[in-house]
């Protein structure tokens, strides 16, 4: 990788910090949230996570489209200003009618990042680098995940509410459209495959002479879906599981905000070794192990009481978030590169949109112990689905790189 690729990767990480940011910003404040608008209650607070993710999942295949007719550098542009504007309304501690309505087009905007993002960064690497690329991506997105509860803590230490927190988003996602817009215009541009000969564009990518792809990319995108929702209902509620340590009040809120904080930072490095360790020949098994890996971590935050929650949870956050880089470089390996935008977007619509389920069905329950046995339920069908996975695609031969 030269060094204006890998200045290019650190930019769209930086993109991919701040969605997720974005998209942590809810769950940061759940319990706050909650007390306000439904006297300290998970159900409401689960919906409101459910209208988040619907459009960040469901837009995204929409964006894909826009993303092969505007460019990326527009459609990033445009998610920054739409982001910041909702985070500025969300500030005003609008009615639960309204602020419901303006998660969903938090939701909407936030969509654009990863079908435009992953989409280009696909498209600016090649198989080898790719995983290590997608770990650098995927490092940045889980520090932008534990960077969302971590501010909060400090701004709930300095005696701040949470309509400062995104009042500060706000201020952040301007200031980053400005830098998108503008001072990093031509490293968008910049295409370091240029002088590498391609193969045609209808051919998979990857490396590898996938048989049947479209059955894999159909399998590996269920996959993604049922660890959708886990995703969304451990990470929407991880601030109540923290806070039912302690008694209640302000000061557990704040170290409720630092655990949920220090356990998610655990993904970050998660994110780094799944991207080293990534082999193109083997992303299958990986994966697949990986999901398999889920299931125990989340029986053991189930079982887990007092101090070993925050072990149960950081374990899990760490095991967890490889599954991104590994996921992420099959799409590429089972979709051609004209349709790379729009095959990211239905990956999304899967795992984000259908998968943000879990937020409800957790909220539903109400009692973390059972969600977590259920969703480790859920996990452990998600792995065993992805044998079929590696079956179909134990016969892989090599062929020249794209």
């Amino acid at each position: 990788m030269d060094s204006r690729t890998f200045r290019l990767v650190i930019l769209l990480s930086v993109a991919h910090a701040l969605v997720h940011v974005f998209e942590l910003s809810m769950p940061s404040v759940e319990r706050e949230i909650a007390t306000i608008y439904d006297d300290g209650k998970s159900e409401y607070t689960g919906w409101l996570s459910f209208w988040f993710r619907v459009p960040w999942g469901l837009g995204a295949l929409f964006v894909g489209m826009l993303v092969d007719k505007f460019g990326a550098r527009v459609m990033l542009t445009i998610y920054f200003v739409g982001c910041a504007a909702c985070c500025f309304l969300i500030s005003g501690q609008p009615s639960s009618d309204m602020l419901t309505c303006l998660m969903f087009v938090l939701g909407c905007f936030a969509s654009i990042y990863h079908p435009a993002g992953l989409a280009l960064l696909s498209l600016k690497t090649t198989p080898e680098n790719r995983p290590h690329a997608l770990g650098i991506h995927g490092v940045f997105g889980s520090a932008g995940i534990a960077l969302a509860p971590l501010l909060v803590a400090v701004l709930l230490n300095y005696g701040l509410s949470w309509t400062v927190y995104f009042q500060v988003l706000g201020v952040v996602g301007i200031v980053a459209a400005i830098i998108f817009a503008g001072p990093c215009r031509g490293l968008l541009h910049y295409d370091p495959l240029e002088s590498i000969n391609k193969q045609d564009s209808t051919k998979a990518d990857g490396g590898r002479n996938v048989p049947s792809p479209w059955t894999s990319f159909f399998i590996v995108t269920s996959i993604a879906g049922l660890m959708g929702l886990v995703y969304s209902g451990v990470l929407t509620f991880m601030k109540k599981y923290f806070t039912d340590m302690n008694a209640g009040g302000d000061d557990d809120l704040i170290r409720s905000s630092y655990f949920m904080a220090g356990a998610l930072m655990l993904g970050c490095v998660g994110q780094y070794l799944a991207g080293k360790f990534a082999r193109i020949d083997r992303l299958e098994k990986q994966l697949i192990a990986i999901t398999y890996a889920n299931v125990p971590l989340l029986i053991l935050m189930a079982l887990a009481e007092g101090e070993w929650k925050f072990i149960a949870a950081g374990l899990f956050s760490l095991i967890h978030f490889m599954f991104q880089p590994i996921y992420n470089s099959l799409i590429p390996k089972y979709t051609p590169e004209n349709r790379r935008s729009l095959c990211y977007g239905y990956n999304f619509v899967i795992g984000f949109g259908i998968g943000g389920l879990g937020a409800p069905l957790a909220g539903k329950i109400d009692d973390l112990v059972y969600t977590y046995y259920i969703l480790a339920g859920v996990a452990m069908v998600s792995a065993t689905i992805g044998i079929i996975l590696i079956k179909i695609n134990r016969n892989e031969v090599d062929h020249a790189p794209s």
